[in-house]
């Protein structure tokens, strides 16, 4: 699948694969800004090499004319300071500061402790002792305070797209197939408006873009692993086609 230029030539090659869905939530932004880019296809490394690119040994990271760097908030902010393209930030500073309050909770409170739920659900293993109940009491503090600030207007923040909803789009759509597996229950119904939201987003060339590669990813990835979660088993918010289509996976 090709994403532009080939990585030798390109200015800007983002590292990383799609099963990540930090590498998809830079790529979309990538996409979104209309920045010419290429995709080297990796895995996370403790190689020498590797971390020497990505101190941390993780993707996705971006390599750039200057050199490289990691960590997916810095490259939407460096995108942003690139210029050209719409802009993904508001204009107004109280507005800008509300779509990163929006992200680092999504960040630090939604997807961050529901890693704790992927080894008994998509990497082969079992939850940590604790973890299940842990999870549950986190989450429902996580999806009040996202109440509050979701506006749907139709944007997670205002009338246009942000990467505030780039951000959770990839950070919920592995949410709700973790707690659907996991708890029973969805994401999606837990948020009035979430599920029309997804649809919308779904709708962008984007979305429709990173999730098939993320979908044909997952799968093979699923398998190797030999995990609890399939496909099958619903959740996620992509190719969701109405809210009611989202009750109903």
């Amino acid at each position: 699948m090709s994403s532009g230029p080939q990585a030798g030539t390109a200015s800007l090659v983002l590292h990383g694969y799609a099963v990540s869905n930090y590498f998809n939530t830079a790529r979309a932004a990538l996409i979104e800004k209309g920045v010419p880019f290429a995709i080297e296809r990796v895995r996370a490394s403790r190689d020498e090499a590797f971390l020497a690119r990505s101190p941390m040994g993780k993707i996705p990271f971006l390599q750039t004319p200057a050199g490289c760097f990691s960590e997916t908030v810095p490259m939407l902010e460096y995108l942003e300071e690139l210029g050209g393209g719409p802009e993904l930030y508001p204009a107004d500073p109280m507005q800008r500061a509300h779509a990163r309050q929006v992200m680092n909770i999504v960040q630090l409170y939604l997807d961050l402790p529901m890693r704790r739920l992927y080894p008994g659900t998509v990497m082969g293993s079992e939850h940590t002792p604790g973890a299940v109940d842990a999870v549950a009491a986190q989450l429902e503090i996580t999806l009040e305070a996202l109440r509050r600030l979701f506006v749907f207007g139709p944007f997670l923040i205002g009338d246009r797209l942000s990467y505030a909803d780039l951000m959770a789009l990839y950070c919920v759509d592995v949410g709700d197939r973790v707690t659907r597996h996991v708890y029973g229950w969805s994401l999606l119904e837990r948020i009035d408006g979430l599920a029309d939201w997804g649809r919308a987003m779904n709708a962008r060339a984007s979305t429709r873009l990173v999730a098939a590669e993320f979908l044909e990813t997952f799968i093979p990835y699923l398998e190797a692993k030999r995990a609890a979660y399939r496909l099958d088993d619903g959740g996620g918010l992509f190719g969701l086609s109405s809210p009611a289509e989202a009750n109903r996976a």
